[in-house]
C-alpha cells in the first residue's frame, strides 16, 4: 500500500513538471521574439546591402526595345533608424536610361501571430520634373494595398525622359518637333487575404498639350490637346477605359480644324472609334463606328460633311481665285493604309436644296486654261469666264471619282443665272477636271496607290 502511494505522488509531481516546462519554453520564445523585435531595426541599419540588378530585357521587346539603350535597373539602398518602430529606406540607382532617387518611411506593429506594416514613399527621376509619391500597407496574412500619384507635371522637348524617347522614334519626314503639356498619373492596387490575385487600376491624363512640327516640309500644329487614359483589372487581365481625346485646334495640309474630338474604345485587336468630328470651313465633319488597327494604322471610314461655307471650301481648290457664299453638304469615303497612304472613294458635295448662293471668280484663267487642254472651244471658254465673274447659283454640286491608280476626276455642275450690267441670263454647265489629288485639291495629302519611297523602312 505504501509503495502504491509513493508511485501516485511521483506521477502527480511529474504531471506538474510538464506544464511548467512548457510555460518556461513559451516565456523564453516570447523573450527571444521580443529581443529580435527590439534588435531588428538596429540590425537592419548595420547591414551593408549589395547593389541589386534587375534584367528588364524580357519585359521590353519589339519597338519599345529601341527606345532605350539600357534595359536593366540598378538599385543601391541603405536603411536608417527612425523613432520607435520606424525605419527609413533610402535608394538610388538607374532605371533604364535615367538615374533616380527614392526614399520610404516604414512603420510596423507586431501582433501575437503576425505583423502589420505601413508607410509612404517617394520616387524622383533625377534631373527631370518626373516625381511620384506612394502610400502602402501590408499584413503578414497576405493582405496589402498601395496607391501612387504623380501630380500635374509640366514637360516639354527639353525633358530628358520624353525627349530621349522621342529622339529614338523612327519618324521619317518629321522635323522641328516641339511640344509642351501637363501630365498626371494615379494608380492603386490591393490584395485581400481571401483573394490571392491583386486588383489594380491606373489612369493618366494629358492636358494643355501643344505640338508643332514639320511633316515632309509642311507645318502641322496641334493646340489645346487633352486626353485621359485608364485601365483596371485583376492580375494580368486588363480592361481599358474609353478614351475621349479633344483638341482646340489642329492645323495642317492647308486646313484648320477646331473643336476636334473623338470617342475611342479598345478591343482585343483594334481601336473602335465610335464617333469623331471637328469644325471645318464654318461647318462640321463627322465620322462614325470604324476600327483602327493600331499596329498597321489601317482603317476605312466615311466623312459626313454638313454646312461647310462654300467660300472657305472653294478656296482650298487649286486654281480658285474669288469668293462664294452658301452652304455645302456631302460625304467623303476614304481608306487609311499603314498610316501613310490615303485612298479616296467616290465623294460628293452639294449646296443646300432650296437655297441660293453666289460665285465671283476674280481670275478665271486657271480654270479656262484647264478647259482648253480638254478641247473646249474658245467661245465656250469665254462664255464660261463671263458667267463665273458674277454667278448666282441655285444648285452647286461637286463629285470626286477615282480614275485608275493615280488619277481622280472631279465633276462640277452649276445651275443659276449670271448678270452683266442690266442683262441676266440663265446658266447651266458642267466641268470635269482630271488629275491626281494634289493637282485638284491643295491638301498636301498624296492619294497614290503606290507607297511613297522611304516612308517606312
Amino acid at each position: 500500500m505504501k509503495k502504491e502511494t509513493q508511485e501516485g505522488e511521483g506521477k502527480q509531481r511529474g504531471g506538474r513538471v510538464w506544464p511548467r516546462a512548457l510555460l518556461c519554453a513559451a516565456a523564453g520564445a516570447v523573450a527571444l521574439l521580443a529581443a529580435i523585435v527590439a534588435l531588428a531595426p538596429t540590425i537592419a541599419t548595420r547591414i551593408n546591402y549589395p547593389e541589386l540588378v534587375f534584367d528588364l530585357s524580357t519585359n521590353i521587346t519589339g519597338k519599345a526595345a529601341s527606345l532605350v539603350s539600357n534595359k536593366t535597373a540598378r538599385v543601391k539602398f541603405f536603411v536608417s533608424r527612425g523613432t520607435d518602430t520606424k525605419l527609413s529606406l533610402h535608394a538610388e540607382g538607374v532605371i533604364l536610361d535615367w538615374p533616380f532617387s527614392a526614399e520610404a518611411n516604414i512603420d510596423w506593429t507586431w501582433r501575437l501571430f503576425g505583423v502589420d506594416a505601413s508607410g509612404d514613399a517617394s520616387l524622383r527621376i533625377d534631373g527631370s520634373p518626373w516625381a511620384a509619391t506612394a502610400m502602402f500597407s501590408a499584413s503578414s496574412s497576405g493582405e496589402w494595398e498601395a496607391s501612387a500619384e504623380m501630380p500635374a507635371t509640366a514637360v516639354d522637348e527639353s525633358d530628358p525622359v520624353t525627349g530621349a524617347i522621342l529622339s529614338r522614334l523612327e519618324t521619317p519626314g518629321i522635323e522641328n518637333l516641339s511640344y509642351g503639356a501637363t501630365v498626371s498619373f494615379k494608380g492603386s492596387a490591393r490584395q485581400a487575404e481571401k483573394r490571392p490575385c491583386p486588383e489594380w487600376s491606373a489612369s493618366a491624363r494629358i492636358k494643355n498639350c501643344d505640338i508643332s512640327l514639320e511633316a515632309n516640309g509642311a507645318p502641322v500644329r496641334v493646340s489645346g490637346l487633352q486626353m485621359g487614359v485608364g485601365a483596371k483589372g485583376i492580375a494580368d487581365h486588363a480592361d481599358i477605359s474609353p478614351m475621349f481625346p479633344h483638341a482646340a485646334v489642329v492645323e495642317g495640309a492647308g486646313f484648320t480644324l477646331s473643336n476636334v474630338f473623338a470617342s475611342v474604345r479598345a478591343t482585343e485587336a483594334a481601336l473602335l472609334v465610335t464617333e469623331a468630328g471637328a469644325r471645318l470651313c464654318g461647318g462640321d465633319i463627322k465620322m462614325y463606328s470604324f476600327f483602327l488597327d493600331p499596329k498597321r494604322l489601317n482603317a476605312g471610314l466615311t466623312l459626313f460633311i454638313d454646312g461647310l461655307d462654300a467660300g472657305e471650301t472653294l478656296r482650298h481648290f487649286k486654281g480658285f481665285n474669288g469668293e462664294a457664299s452658301g452652304r455645302l453638304h456631302g460625304k467623303l469615303p476614304l481608306v487609311l493604309r499603314n498610316g501613310s497612304e490615303i485612298k479616296l472613294g467616290p465623294a460628293y458635295l452639294y449646296s443646300t436644296p432650296g437655297e441660293t448662293g453666289t460665285i465671283r471668280i476674280f481670275d478665271p484663267k486657271p480654270i479656262v486654261d484647264h478647259l482648253e487642254l480638254g478641247g473646249v472651244s474658245a467661245s465656250s471658254r469665254d462664255n464660261l469666264a463671263k458667267a463665273l465673274a458674277n454667278l448666282d447659283y441655285t444648285a452647286l454640286s461637286m463629285r470626286l471619282k477615282p480614275e485608275g491608280a493615280n488619277s481622280m476626276a472631279m465633276a462640277i455642275k452649276v445651275e443659276g443665272s449670271s448678270t452683266h450690267g442690266e442683262t441676266t441670263v440663265p446658266v447651266s454647265f458642267g466641268i470635269t477636271l482630271h488629275g491626281d489629288l494634289e493637282t485638284i485639291l491643295n491638301t498636301g495629302i498624296k492619294a497614290s496607290a503606290k507607297r511613297q519611297q522611304g516612308v517606312r523602312k
